[in-house]
């Protein structure tokens, strides 16, 4: 402690009951939480505690370390509150650099008003212009495509460290396909750089992709580069409401048919539904199932995406259709796909699923979890991103009298199996500490658990960094 005092200064290093009681990972609480402010302040700190054999596990906004295992122990939490700087805003190429601490909101607030170098060759007279001048489009700013549900509180480091995203993966893609480049610090306390500013800036291994996703255990993010995109000039959902589940994937997979390019397509239960904004819920309650598409684009590309997602809807057969627009837009996508009240609230606890499978799957996925029971004796809400492969189911458990956790754990067993022999698998992404050793938090086992042990022992051979959260005791 005092080797951290002395890097640290004293009003950076907290130890107090209190203080570090907050930063329990899984219910274990860590010995000191520490606040760097500078990338070479975090490779002092690593080099201090690998000479200590002390583990250390990252933390940015917190909203991700639900994830994962029970850690075996946590000596040190090392926050990023303090990395919060915007380093290099480059609209005219697109690209942002940043510190791991900085949250998405924030992120997200400043590159708006970066404008948009959108510069394209002008025809005067029906003659090409050599000259290339601004074209007529309004210039908006710009926007990082990484989406979340919890950004007004996640940090850039924390999401790519998760590879956390939502449902707009589905135009956007993921954070692997955002970053360009990245600092970190090893577990022996090198700095180490990565990738750059350009597309094609890697000759030979790809170690960014390496370290996305890779959950606080090899490394330390402090810095990333990203790729900014052009906001879109309208966006708006829509919103339907369907009898059942056949109407609504009919419509689904008339979207997918189309040209059409939305930015997310989420197919939600009822119990789904019943946690719509207000405008919506009334609608939601009384049927089984609702369709959220949204779109976002230039605004002739929204107003013909909107009029034929209306009419795919109508053949379809939708029984209630709701059109939001921009703000409307925005806040619905806000906190989509939470179950009600977030993670926390009152007595009550809540297990999250993460489903994936092969993306003609989605169908048989979501009948084989709305078919199981299970929904009838435990509340359960299920998001199906269409298009992606992707489903999350949430159970709330008020109390356990009638042996729920149980039935969830028999069931989730089960579901596993089924999931896995289309190819598919599945993660527990919350539970209560006490009820993860029961479930299976990485799913089945797959074939390259060796491999991932043969790198982490490679790159971190002390095993200081987050030890055990991570698949196969990682």
């Amino acid at each position: 402690m005092r080797a951290f005092e002395n890097i640290l200064g004293r009003e950076s290093l907290a130890t107090d009951h209190q203080t570090c009681s907050c930063y329990g990972v899984d219910d274990v609480v860590p010995r000191a939480v520490l606040f760097p402010g500078h990338v070479e302040q975090v490779s002092r700190i690593v080099r201090a505690a690998c000479q200590e054999h002390l583990s250390i596990v990252p933390w940015g906004g917190g909203t991700q370390m639900t994830k994962g295992a029970v850690p075996s122990r946590v000596d040190v939490v090392l926050s990023t509150e303090r990395l919060s700087r915007i380093i290099d805003i480059d609209a005219g190429n697109l690209t942002v650099t940043v510190q791991a601490g900085v949250r998405l909101f924030d992120l997200q607030a400043a590159v708006a008003g970066a404008e948009n170098r959108c510069y394209v060759p002008v025809e005067r007279g029906g003659i090409e212009s050599d000259e290339r001048v601004c074209s007529l489009r309004e210039n908006r700013g710009c926007f990082v495509p990484l989406d979340v549900s919890t950004g007004n509180r996640a940090t850039i480091g924390g999401i790519i460290a998760a590879n956390a995203s939502g449902p707009r993966r589905l135009l956007y893609g993921l954070p692997r396909d955002m970053v360009l480049g990245m600092r970190h610090v090893t577990p022996t306390g090198e700095i180490i750089g990565m990738g750059g500013k350009t597309v094609k800036n890697v000759a030979g291994y790809d170690l960014c992709k390496l370290m996305i996703g890779s959950m606080g255990t090899l490394g330390i993010l402090c810095e990333m580069t990203l790729r900014l995109l052009p906001l879109p000039e309208r966006s708006g959902t829509w919103v339907c409401m369907f009898p059942g589940l056949h109407e609504a994937a009919a419509c689904v997979d008339m979207v997918f048919a189309s040209p059409l390019l939305p930015c997310a397509v989420e197919i939600l239960n009822r119990e789904a539904c019943r946690n719509l904004p207000v405008m919506l819920r009334e609608k939601g309650e009384r049927k089984p199932f609702g369709l959220a598409v949204a779109v976002e684009g230039a605004e002739e590309s929204v107003a013909r995406m909107k009029r034929d997602v209306e009419d795919m809807a109508d053949i379809a057969g939708a029984v209630e259709k709701s059109y939001l627009d921009d703000a409307a837009h925005r806040e619905f996508w806000s906190s989509f796909g939470l179950p009600a009240g977030g993670f926390s609230g009152g007595q009550s606890k809540t297990v999250s699923l993460k489903l994936n499978y092969p993306l003609s799957r989605y169908r048989q996925v979501l009948q084989l979890v709305e078919s199981g029971g299970i929904g009838d004796r435990v509340p359960m809400t299920s998001y199906t991103h269409a298009g992606s492969g992707v489903t999350r189911v949430h159970f709330m458990v008020v109390d356990d009298a009638e042996n729920r956790f149980e039935r969830i754990v028999d069931w989730t067993k089960k579901l596993i199996l089924q999931i896995y022999t289309m190819g598919g698998n599945l993660v527990v992404e919350h539970a209560a500490p006490e009820w993860k050793k029961q479930l299976p938090v990485w799913g089945a086992p797959r074939g390259d658990e060796k491999i991932m042990h043969w790198i982490k022992r490679a790159m971190d051979p002390e095993g200081i960094f987050s030890p055990g959260r991570f698949f196969g005791d990682i």
